[in-house]
């Protein structure tokens, strides 16, 4: 029994072991193909990181008109607020924009992923009225243009 038992332990962490290197394999793998999608867009990159400034010069000059060209009209914002999903119309964040007047905003990418005409966009950004926040955009191309589809985030 103590030997079958032993053997079970083992084969867990066997297992353990093997899951791990799987997912630092696929994690590096993530990058690696990540680096070689942004190598291969640089154009569609530098497009769609003018999406992402339009967005963060819109939360500088509390700009709806700024900010309105950055989103698509039906945009959407999507947070987690005491354990529930609330999603809003991108509006309300021209609403929170303009409350808060001017102000210092700086942001850092932390990810691009662009795939054909539709891109995934993470950074962290702090607005110094507000507060630093972990921003995630879907973006989608049309006629040339990239535009903000969908803005969900996290205060860090």
């Amino acid at each position: 029994m103590k030997q079958l038992k032993g053997i079970m332990i083992f084969a867990m962490l066997l297992c353990i072991g093997s899951t791990t290197a799987m997912a630092q394999t696929s994690k590096q793998s993530v990058t690696s193909n990540n680096n070689v999608t942004m190598n291969k867009n640089n154009e569609k990159v530098a497009a769609i990181l003018e999406a992402v400034e339009l967005y963060a010069e819109a939360g500088r000059k509390a700009s709806r008109e700024l900010g309105q060209k950055a989103f698509t009209e039906a945009a959407t914002m999507t947070w987690v607020e005491n354990g529930k999903i609330v999603t809003v119309p991108i509006n309300t964040l021209f609403d929170v924009l303009e409350q808060t007047g001017e102000e210092e905003v700086t942001y850092t990418v932390e990810d691009i992923t662009v795939a054909g005409n539709v891109a995934f966009v993470r950074i962290s950004s702090w607005f110094s009225k507000l507060t630093t926040f972990n921003d995630m955009f879907t973006l989608a191309e049309q006629d040339g243009k990239w535009k903000i589809v969908s803005k969900i985030y996290s205060v860090k």
